[in-house]
């Protein structure tokens, strides 16, 4: 850009991506509320005058900071692996010296839902390592950018002091026209807070003004003002407040007691007040059994519904905010790492559904017991559980029967066959291998039902780790009378091994 007095000024990088580019150095300051039908409201007296707001940025925040956070080193080319020394995640443990972990995850995730951003100082020693962080309000905060897009803060607590972007960890949601400030989720509800703020202060008006009587007590007669007033403190004495409720009304001559319903118009208002509260849910993206509000939910899809808060509620805010840190904090520290908040620990559901998942992870050799004994507070069981077990019978379909050996290498093939019995010799509970497998008859029994059974069964036993003589062995024991199966057994799956 060329200005009239022939100097040129660069575009900041920053400004492609905003509807209203700026051309010169310019502050970019927070909007800090919005208008209702008689008076300006900010969005954090929005946060304590509006029950279902309080409610919502409540939940929300709660969720955030109860599961905390974990930090995993992704360079050690073992899959991801908890870290909790190096500095990276001691300090996201504990991040400001001011208040406690929870409480500052609980400020900066209401923080930003209420005003769509929110912004921490990095705090350093002496050499140089951030040590913590200082939350700085966005109600307070001033952006100024430079013709090159060079950021820097002004905290309006401090107007003569500018802040260098890279002692600033900005949170920010998507603002449809500028790069610099979040927009605030209130913004879309401003005229359902208008239309929530107008009904409240209506209600309030009627109590006030009482303009709307509950009951009516007509006559034919002309009571006169003496007649009115006795009438009336006879009416308030029988039924009259709180300790009278329910009592039993009894009215002189002609008298009738007729009691005021609600008209249409004034139920399309309790209506209207019911979708407000769904119109706060849905900007928020929180389903609203989550605030209690059971009226469509069912015990079929309740538990659900409160597990999909996790899922399409909290884990996007939670991937918002560690990606901030990591792209902020993360990358002045040594090696990669990265900021995770513990989600999948609250989607695992309860203890009765969680132990039978643990189990089938472990046996199919997908997890390690030591990964799984965090799920249910278990302390560490030592190296043992750093390992992976798996059923060794398992065997892949089409090829050879696999056999391994105690190191968990293939055994070679070759292994001993069972000596042959004689057809009528008294049964023998001990099956002597033969010299070598040359031994094995031409023409293999037939397999039987109960042949088959104890193939399964040997097999298994292999692959736990035992030969197949200690299995056949085993089952002879168990059932002396089917030696002729048991051997049918052992010769198919020598056999298969040949």
């Amino acid at each position: 850009m060329i200005t009239v007095g022939g100097s040129y000024r660069p575009l900041a990088p920053q400004a492609f991506a905003e509807t209203a580019p700026q051309f010169f150095s310019s502050y970019f300051v927070p909007r800090v509320g919005v208008q209702l039908a008689t008076s300006f409201v900010t969005y954090g007296a929005m946060y304590q005058i509006q029950p279902w707001i309080h409610a919502v940025v409540d939940k929300i925040a709660m969720y955030m900071a109860r599961i905390g956070v974990n930090v995993y080193d992704t360079s050690s080319g073992r899959g991801d692996v908890l870290d909790r020394t190096s500095p990276y995640a001691r300090l996201m443990a504990d991040p400001c010296y001011t208040v406690p972990p929870f409480n500052f995850y609980h400020w900066l995730v209401s923080t930003v839902e209420i005003y769509g951003e929110a912004f921490l100082i990095k705090s350093r020693d002496d050499n140089d390592r951030i040590t913590s962080f200082i939350p700085m309000h966005p109600s307070n905060t001033q952006i100024h950018r430079s013709q090159t897009g060079d950021l820097c803060y002004r905290f309006m607590g401090r107007p003569n002091e500018l802040i260098d972007e890279k002692e600033v960890v900005p949170f920010r949601r998507y603002n449809p026209h500028n790069t610099m400030r979040g927009l605030s989720r209130i913004e879309p509800l401003r005229l359902t807070l208008m239309n929530e703020d107008n009904a409240r202060r209506a209600s309030n008006a009627f109590f006030d003004n009482m303009g709307r009587p509950s009951m009516v007590l007509s006559t034919p007669r002309k009571l006169g003002k003496d007649g009115r007033e006795r009438l009336q403190a006879a009416f308030d004495a029988q039924v009259g407040g709180a300790d009278n409720a329910g009592n039993l009304l009894v009215l002189e001559d002609e008298v009738t007691a007729t009691r005021m319903q609600l008209d249409a118009s004034e139920m399309q208002y309790i209506d209207a007040r019911r979708l407000n509260r769904e119109e706060v849910c849905a900007v928020f993206d929180v389903a609203p059994p989550a605030l209690r509000i059971l009226d469509k939910a069912t015990d079929a899809n309740l538990e659900s519904q409160f597990r999909d808060v996790y899922k399409d509620t909290i884990d996007p805010r939670a991937e918002m905010i560690a990606s901030t840190f990591d792209y902020h904090v993360g990358s002045e520290f040594y090696g990669q790492r990265e900021l995770r908040f513990n989600v999948a620990q609250q989607l695992r559901g309860d203890i009765e559904k969680l132990a039978p998942a643990a189990v089938q992870l472990i046996n199919a050799g997908a997890a390690k017991p030591a990964e799984v004994r965090p799920w249910f507070d278990f302390d560490d069981a030592g190296p043992v559980a750093n390992r992976l077990y798996a059923n060794r019978a398992l065997q892949p379909l089409g090829g050879p029967f696999l056999v391994y050996n105690e190191q968990g290498q293939l055994s070679p093939p070759g292994m001993s066959a069972p000596a042959a019995i004689e057809p009528g010799a008294a049964p023998t509970r001990n099956l002597a291998p033969p010299p070598n497998t040359g031994s094995l008859p031409q023409r293999l029994p037939t397999v039987t039902e109960k042949a088959a059974k104890y193939m399964r069964d040997i097999g298994g036993a292999i692959g736990g780790g035992k030969s197949w003589q200690e299995a056949a062995q085993r089952l002879l024991d168990t059932y002396p009378g089917d030696i002729d199966d048991i051997q049918t057994a052992c010769l198919h799956i020598l056999e298969r091994n040949r």
